[in-house]
């Protein structure tokens, strides 16, 4: 059996930290569609599992239909801590892409709605300006293997920090 000294950066992060996370959420949340639930219970994650949760789903949910998938699918709710995570672990070129992506969501929504709102609600539907910024940062995205290591990054803050 290996040790988390000797698993990969993928096995920690997939097998240890990752499947920790949703084992805690099946655990706490039965109807996923009640998105204040979800959001507060990931905050009762440790940071480091949060982070790996909230990096995790964002590479596959952009990976799979780009940032608009993560976006209408609500992962983007949790778009301000996903940068906070990038941010600690050095990746610099993902964490501007995330957050030129929730800049253009930002800028158009109104005043009175919060992002939460914009985003479980999907009020940025339609907007032709958007869904170009999201297509333009997809791309760059897909190419992002070229310019950092999410997988290293994550996997070298996560052998730093202990399992909670």
């Amino acid at each position: 059996m290996k040790t988390q000294e000797t698993l990969t950066n993928e096995e920690l992060i997939d097998y240890v930290y990752y499947d920790i996370a949703g084992k805690f959420l099946n655990e706490k949340i039965e109807d996923w569609s009640q998105t204040k639930k979800w959001y507060n219970t990931v905050f009762e994650l440790s940071e480091p599992v949060r982070f790996t949760y909230c990096i995790g789903v964002l590479n596959m949910q952009v990976m799979n239909g780009g940032f608009e998938q993560y976006y209408d699918n609500d992962y983007g709710i949790f778009a301000e801590e996903t940068l906070k995570g990038l941010k600690k672990i050095g990746a610099e070129v993902t964490y501007e892409l995330l957050k030129s992506s929730l800049d253009s969501l930002k800028k158009h929504k109104s005043t009175q709605t919060d992002l939460f709102e914009f985003i479980t609600g999907s009020k940025y539907w339609g907007n032709k300006e958007i869904g170009e910024i999201l297509d333009r940062l997809d791309d760059q995205y897909y190419n992002l293997e070229d310019k950092e290591d999410l997988t290293e990054l994550l996997g070298n803050y996560l052998r730093q920090s202990e399992i909670k």
